[in-house]
């Protein structure tokens, strides 16, 4: 059985919004728009199933969560 993948949509520090593998030191892809990124993470968890897309405000705390399974 594969192992599962998180990915998180959230605030980059340099005001955009990026795509982030759970535990990894550096963005995946920035984007100008939450929108954009949160379509580029269905995208990317939709090809590595199973996997989960974590959506968060712009305050860090987690507004939506998506699972993807095989």
């Amino acid at each position: 059985m594969k192992t599962k993948t998180t990915y998180h949509v959230q605030n980059g520090s340099t005001g955009s919004w990026e795509i982030r593998k759970d535990s990894a030191v550096r963005a995946t892809k920035t984007f100008d728009t939450k929108e954009d990124a949160y379509q580029f993470g269905r995208q990317l968890c939709d090809e590595n199933r199973p996997s989960e897309l974590v959506v968060h405000q712009q305050n860090g705390q987690i507004a939506d969560r998506s699972l993807y399974n095989e």
